[in-house]
């Protein structure tokens, strides 16, 4: 599990940094591995990473810009990655590998851009 956990906020700490390259991405969540069904459906041994980086350019943000360049460096390191279309200023990508998943998340009253990733489920 704690390869898996490395190799997730290894892929989503080098593609903060390929979207904002000036700018040094901070994770900002990453409590370890977790049980997400333990009391809702017995799954007791299962367990799932997730971790959270952040980054942005408060100097230039545009959101659009931000989750394209997101999309396009996931899917040059091998992610399957869709721009979902824009709801109310918000932005997003939405991509998996291998059952990993990840969503990117920008606004547009926000100069941040958030890459949260999980783990596939191990049991």
């Amino acid at each position: 599990m704690t390869g898996e956990r490395e190799f997730l906020r290894s892929e989503l700490l080098a593609v903060a940094e390929a979207v904002v390259p000036d700018q040094r991405p901070v994770v900002t969540h990453d409590p370890g591995p977790v049980n997400p069904g333990v009391l809702f459906d017995g799954r007791g041994t299962a367990t799932v990473s997730r971790v959270t980086v952040e980054t942005g350019n408060p100097q230039s943000p545009d959101p659009a810009a931000a989750v394209d360049a997101a999309a396009a460096a996931l899917r040059a390191r091998g992610w399957t990655a869709d721009v979902v279309p824009p709801e109310n200023g918000h932005y997003r990508v939405a991509a998996s590998r291998d059952g990993f998943e990840v969503a990117v998340h920008a606004w547009s009253a926000d100069w941040r851009i958030t890459f949260t990733g999980e783990t596939p489920v191990v049991s």
